[in-house]
């Protein structure tokens, strides 16, 4: 039985402040500053963040550690962090 764990990630990216007050970063910047630290993440994996109810998978990676990401518009919040899912996706590529 695997056990949800949360861990924090400090990265620093460019950030895009509208006029409407809403913070926006690219998935492109995230990924190459998390991939690039301590922090980041093992394949087989996909990436996700919320956007209001929807669930926007921003990179995977898969299980020889190649990225696979696009640029998107990723929402940040006004305490300027990002919450992401990581998931575990090695079952899938077994079967």
């Amino acid at each position: 039985m695997r056990l949800k764990e949360s861990q924090l990630a400090e990265v620093r990216v460019p950030l895009i402040h509208r006029s409407d007050g809403q913070i926006w970063a690219d998935a492109l910047d995230i990924t190459e500053v998390l991939q690039s630290g301590p922090a980041r993440i093992d394949g087989p994996a996909r990436v996700s963040t919320m956007r209001g109810e929807y669930k926007q998978i921003f990179f995977r990676v898969s299980a020889s550690g190649e990225v696979n990401c696009k640029p998107a518009n990723i929402q940040v919040s006004q305490e300027k962090t990002v919450q992401v899912i990581v998931e575990d996706v090695s079952y899938r590529s077994q079967h």
